[in-house]
């Protein structure tokens, strides 16, 4: 065996010939970037997100990768081992399967390849948790024309020297050869009695690779044994996945303009104007036009970017204001809260714009966007308003049954205000438990939302469950703190229809850059109570500060109106800030959590251009959880990765849905915090980030205009 590392470096020299090519980084079975079993040198593209599943016996993984960072690749696997049924002298885990385990791994790009240096990636595997396929590594790739080649060496599982090569000639279109010197120390591995991997040499492996567009696999012989990876690859940093071909255009429609004396006596004009702009989904319209300036307040519940729909908004309203009006002011309102005001004061240089003879980067200088100041609108108009908006609200009360919102399907109605319906399917997913290693829960979900008056919300949520087997969860909780998480399997399981959410919310904008929110109702399936939020933002500075206290009572598991005994007050302060390159966002959570348990939860999380963020968080609390893996010596601490994904970039229109889902541990009591009723930083993150993005005009006249 002492040969094998010099035939594959004999293979990778013959091969050394064909058309100069940028090197292909494809994953190998654990989802890192590599060939077989072994890593390489590189990584994909940045923002490059994979999935996919390998098995190679006897092992299976579920594994996902992303490159989180120019020169970051962060993956994880969910891997089976095939040795029968594991924990036969425990009769907790007899009804959960082979064993499994979870692996975390990551590696950095320290050198980027040139013509005269390879380049250089260092990476652990296994980095937190059981530790059973730990290691370390350092590897190096060069690209020789149509081969890739790599040698590393590593510690741990990966024992001593490595070396792949990837052979991919452009006339292959997609198709290549890998192969590689296997380092692995699999008699190290668990259970490699059982499996028979403690047989298994250092060696050679071979693969057959296939790649078209966002689809890949790989058929590769190792030690005798075949093995599989099918895979798909979506890059992040595009900005759209789906054309638009069924967004509604922009309004173009030319009516006779009024004078300003006209506007002012004949409601007529503000009722029609306001018309135009609630069939664009506009919502809570206000306009008022005095002398030459016209200004208006107003939001938008569908289209995702709030300058787009400023944009749009401007165009309506430059069509139907009176020809003396020569200055502009939007005032953007999220939950019914001034948010960015934006003022043009060149409406014949905006109007310009909008026919196709300025560009965006003339228009710039004549818009000033900054943060909007707390509502101050004289009486007389608000009640003209106010009986426009009621006028119409009738007739823009719309519902329908479709998909537009990303569900399978989903019945929605909304009016003229901020009121909205909406039913749709849903489903839970639940791993890791020892009566199985999956349990779901698929629902039926309807919620309702009231604007009562200004500023003041009432949120209701019903869920039916139609299928679950939650139910099969028997072991309790042996966890020693407050059982605040822990027992979820018990609210599952106990009544199918519940009442999740019902609570009162008003929002407060009481001075520029700062707003607020108290809170009291049931808050989520397992707390109720009342709070508030207080957030700020620097006029210039890219950070907020938030701070949060809620008093809260732990609900029944039939998910009414009973309450438990356990009660409790959490309290946290936030800091969050935004690094001005790469739409990476840092928050630091300090405070009282949900077990009573006081420290710290560290937030990391990246925007990509196509507007999904992937994230992760980790919590350092004075809460000992010993359960298992944590120990006395090694308390267990709460952690989780999650995307949150906008619909508008998959979707053939506009909308604001973004789901998010997180993977994290269900039964855990430590660093938990209450669902928040509407976190203040959350919803407007969205805005801030829109108002702050170079001149704060993306996609303002429906164009991809960007400088760049």
């Amino acid at each position: 065996m002492q040969q094998t590392p010099r035939l594959i470096l004999a293979l990778l020299a013959v091969l050394c010939a064909g058309t100069a090519l940028s090197a292909r980084a494809e994953p190998n079975l654990n989802g890192e970037t590599g060939y077989i079993n072994m890593p390489s040198g590189r990584i994909d593209p940045d923002g490059t997100f994979r999935m996919g599943y390998s098995f190679a016996k006897p092992y299976s993984s579920l594994w996902s990768s992303i490159s989180f960072l120019p020169r970051v690749e962060l993956s994880a696997r969910y891997t089976r081992i095939m040795s029968g049924a594991i924990g036969l002298n425990d009769p907790l885990w007899q009804g959960y399967g082979d064993y499994k385990d979870k692996v975390a791994s990551g590696k950095v790009l320290l050198l980027e390849e040139d013509r005269n240096t390879p380049s250089l990636a260092f990476g652990i595997n296994d980095v937190v948790g059981t530790g059973l396929f730990k290691s370390r590594y350092l590897a190096a790739s060069k690209q020789f024309g149509a081969l890739d080649t790599t040698l590393g060496v590593g510690e741990g599982r990966i024992s001593g020297a490595f070396a792949g090569g990837r052979y991919a000639p452009e006339s292959w279109k997609g198709f290549a050869l890998l192969a590689e010197y296997d380092a692995n120390n699999y008699k190290q591995d668990f259970y490699s009695g059982q499996t028979g991997v403690d047989q298994r040499k250092k060696g050679l492996g071979l693969a057959l690779e296939y790649r078209r567009g966002w689809i890949g696999s790989q058929l590769s012989y190792r030690a005798g044994k075949p093995g599989i990876n099918i895979y798909f690859s979506v890059p992040l940093n595009k900005k759209e996945f789906i054309p638009k071909i069924d967004e509604p255009p922009p309004d173009t429609e030319i009516v006779p303009r009024p004078t300003l004396e006209q506007w002012n006596t004949d409601p007529k004009y503000r009722q029609d104007l306001t018309d135009r702009l609630l069939k664009q989904d506009f919502k809570n319209v206000h306009i008022n036009v005095s002398g030459g300036v016209a200004e208006a307040t107003l939001t938008n519940t569908r289209i995702s970017l709030p300058s787009r729909a400023v944009g749009r908004a401007a165009r309506s309203i430059l069509l139907c204001v009176p020809p003396d009006v020569n200055q502009l002011t939007i005032n953007y309102t999220v939950r019914d809260m001034p948010f960015a005001t934006y003022n043009f004061t060149d409406t014949d240089q905006l109007q310009r714009y909008f026919n196709g003879l300025e560009s965006r980067k003339q228009l710039a200088p004549s818009v000033t966007i900054d943060y909007a100041m707390p509502k101050k609108t004289p009486v007389k108009t608000e009640v003209q308003n106010e009986s426009v908006l009621s006028a119409s609200s009738e007739e823009y009360s719309v519902t329908h049954l479709d998909s537009s919102e990303g569900d399978i399907i989903s019945l929605q109605s909304e009016d003229a205000k901020l009121d909205k319906i909406h039913v749709a399917p849903g489903m839970a997913l639940y791993f890791n438990d020892p009566s199985g290693v999956l349990h779901y829960q698929t629902f039926i979900d309807a919620s309702y939302t009231k604007q009562l008056t200004e500023g003041l919300f009432f949120k209701g949520d019903t869920q039916l469950t139609v299928v679950q087997n939650v139910s099969a969860v028997q072991e309790p909780s042996n966890s020693l703190l407050p059982h605040v998480r822990s027992d979820i399997a018990d609210y599952m399981k106990n009544g199918n229809f519940k009442l999740t959410q019902a609570l009162l919310n008003k929002f407060y904008h009481p001075w520029q850059r700062f707003y607020a929110r108290s809170s009291v109702g049931l808050y989520e399936e397992m707390f109720g109570g009342a709070g508030g939020q207080i957030l700020y933002f620097p006029e210039t500075a890219p950070w907020a500060f938030d701070i949060s206290v809620d008093a809260l009572k732990q609900r029944d598991v039939q998910g009414w109106f009973q309450f438990r005994s356990y009660s409790t007050v959490t309290a946290l302060a936030a800091v969050h800030y935004r690094f001005p390159i790469s739409g990476l966002t840092a928050t630091v959570r300090v405070g009282r959590f949900l077990a009573k348990d006081e420290g710290a939860r560290f937030e990391m999380k990246r925007q990509f251009r196509s507007g999904i963020e992937v994230g992760a968080w980790y919590t350092l609390t004075n809460g000992n959880d010993i359960t298992t893996p944590g120990s006395p010596s090694s308390p267990y601490h709460d952690k989780g990765v999650f995307i949150t994904i906008p619909l508008s970039s998959m979707l053939t229109r506009d909308t604001q849905a973004a789901p998010t889902m997180s993977i994290s541990p269900w039964t855990r009591d430590v660093g938990q915090m209450v669902v928040s009723p509407d976190d203040l930083y959350d919803i407007l993150e969205p805005a801030n980030n829109n108002m702050h993005d170079r001149d704060g005009l993306q996609y303002f006249g429906d164009l991809d205009d960007s400088y760049d």
